[in-house]
C-alpha cells in the first residue's frame, strides 16, 4: 500500500473538496480507494458531491467529526482526504441503517454488503489474505455497541478494527457518514479492507482506577440508572468525596471529563464510558452502553497519562514489523477537549511512536471502535486507536 494524504482549511465546500483531493491524488499513479473526514462546519450533501466529483471514477468512503488532521496538524474547520494506492490490497464498503431502529441489525448489513462487494484476487496473488475493517457508525442516534456486534457477527474473528462513531463537537444535532457518493444519516458504513500483508491496530486509553468496583443494578441502554441499588451519581459523589473530591449535578461535567467510568475487562484493562450528564432521577447517561450487571469502576487521568497512552497506541500498531505505509487514527474529542491547546502534542506523541515521516490522517470521534488487546472490538470513549497500514512487501 501507499497512503498520499492532503488536507484544506477552506471554509467554502467546493475549494476544500477540490484542494485536499488534488493534492493527495498528485503523487498517487493507480488510486484504488480513498478515504475523507470532514469536520461538522460543512453541509455534508454538499461535501459528498464535491468530493465524489473531484475523485472521479476513485471509490471513498468517511464520515464527519469534530475535528481533522494531516500529519500533527489538527483543524477544527477542514477535510482530510488519504488516497491509497497499489495492487497488494483490495477495498470494498456497505452502508447499513437506520442505526436508531435496529443497531444490530443496520452494522451486520453494513458489514455484509462490505463483504459482498469484496473483490478477491489481488491480495491473494501475494499469498495470505490479512482482513482489517473500518466501522463508522452514526453514534448520536443509536447504540454503537450493537452496531459493532452486528458486524462482528457477520465478519468472523481474525481481522483487525478501527474507526470512530460520526459526531460534531458534543452539540449533538445531527452527523454524517460517506458512501456510495454520498451523504447518510441514522447509519454505518463499513470499510473492508483486505490486504496481502497484516494490518495492525494499536488501542490505548489513560485511564487508571480512582475507585472500588461496583455493580451496575439497574441500566437502560446507556443510562446507568443505579449502582449497588443506589442511584448511580450517589454512589459517583460518594466515591468522589472518599478521594478527596467534592462534586454536585453543577460541577458534575467538568469533574467527570477526567473521572469517567471503566468497565473492567479479563485481561484487566477497561472499556471506558464517558459519562455526561446526571438525570432528574440520579442516573448517569453516557456515550455507549453500560450493560445492567456489570462492574463498573470511576476512573481518573491527567495530560501526562493521555499523552504516554496515545504513544503507547502507535508503538503497538507499529510493532517490530518495518514502517508502515501509513496510518489511520481516531481520537476520542473528549480527550481534545480535555488536553485543548495541547492535543497537538497528542497527535507529536502518536507521529513519534508510529515513527517521523509515516503519513498520518485521522479525526477526533465521538467513541472509538477497537478492541483492547486480543479481545474482540469493542465501542469505547476517551481512547486512542491507530491502525498501521502495511507497506508492500512488509
Amino acid at each position: 500500500m501507499k497512503l498520499h494524504i492532503a488536507m484544506s482549511a477552506a471554509r467554502d465546500v467546493d475549494r476544500a473538496a477540490r484542494e485536499a483531493v488534488h493534492e493527495a491524488l498528485r503523487d498517487a499513479r493507480s488510486p484504488s480507494f480513498a478515504l475523507a473526514f470532514c469536520t461538522d462546519a460543512y453541509d455534508p450533501d454538499a461535501l459528498a458531491r464535491a468530493v465524489t466529483h473531484e475523485l472521479g471514477e476513485v471509490p471513498w468512503a468517511g464520515c464527519c467529526s469534530a475535528g481533522v488532521f494531516a500529519g500533527t496538524t489538527l483543524v477544527r474547520q477542514g477535510v482530510v482526504v488519504g488516497v491509497l494506492e497499489g495492487d497488494d490490497a483490495t477495498y470494498s464498503v456497505g452502508v447499513g441503517g437506520p442505526v436508531s431502529a435496529d443497531p444490530r441489525a443496520a452494522g451486520a448489513t453494513a458489514m455484509r454488503e462490505a463483504l459482498a462487494a469484496s473483490r478477491p484476487g489481488a491480495a491473494a496473488r501475494h499469498g495470505r489474505v490479512h482482513h482489517g475493517f473500518l466501522l463508522f457508525p452514526d453514534a448520536l442516534t443509536g447504540n454503537a455497541a450493537e452496531v459493532i456486534r452486528g458486524a462482528v457477527q457477520e465478519s468472523g474473528a481474525g481481522a483487525a478494527w478501527a474507526g470512530g462513531g460520526a459526531g460534531d463537537n458534543l452539540r449533538f444535532v445531527r452527523t454524517a457518514q460517506f458512501a456510495g457518493g454520498r451523504a447518510w444519516h441514522d447509519a454505518v458504513v463499513a470499510v473492508a479492507i483486505e490486504s496481502a500483508q497484516p494490518i495492525a491496530v494499536g488501542s490505548r486509553h489513560g485511564w487508571r482506577p480512582y475507585g472500588p468496583p461496583t455493580t451496575v443494578t439497574s441500566a437502560h441502554d446507556v443510562t446507568v440508572v443505579e449502582l449497588e441499588y443506589q442511584r448511580a451519581f450517589e454512589i459517583y459523589r460518594r466515591t468522589a468525596a472518599d478521594n478527596g473530591d467534592e462534586v454536585d449535578e453543577q460541577r458534575f461535567a467538568a469533574f467527570a471529563m477526567t473521572h469517567p467510568l471503566g468497565i473492567p475487562q479479563a485481561d484487566g484493562d477497561h472499556v471506558i464510558r464517558d459519562p455526561l450528564e446526571v438525570g432528574p432521577d440520579g442516573s448517569l447517561r453516557c456515550v455507549g452502553e453500560v450493560p445492567e450487571g456489570a462492574m463498573v469502576r470511576v476512573m481518573h487521568g491527567d495530560r501526562h497519562d493521555l499523552l504516554v497512552a496515545a504513544r503507547e497506541a502507535a508503538v503497538a500498531a507499529r510493532g517490530e514489523h518495518r514502517p508502515p505505509a501509513g496510518v489511520l487514527v481516531f481520537d476520542c474529542v473528549s480527550r481534545a477537549l480535555i488536553l485543548g491547546s495541547a492535543m497537538e502534542r497528542e497527535l507529536e506523541a502518536i507521529q513519534e511512536g508510529i515513527g517521523l515521516g509515516i503519513p498520518m490522517m485521522g479525526c477526533l470521534t465521538l467513541g472509538e471502535v477497537g478492541a483492547l488487546g486480543t479481545t474482540a472490538p469493542q465501542f469505547q470513549n476517551k481512547t486512542a486507536v491507530v491502525m498501521a497500514l502495511p507497506r508492500a512487501g512488509a
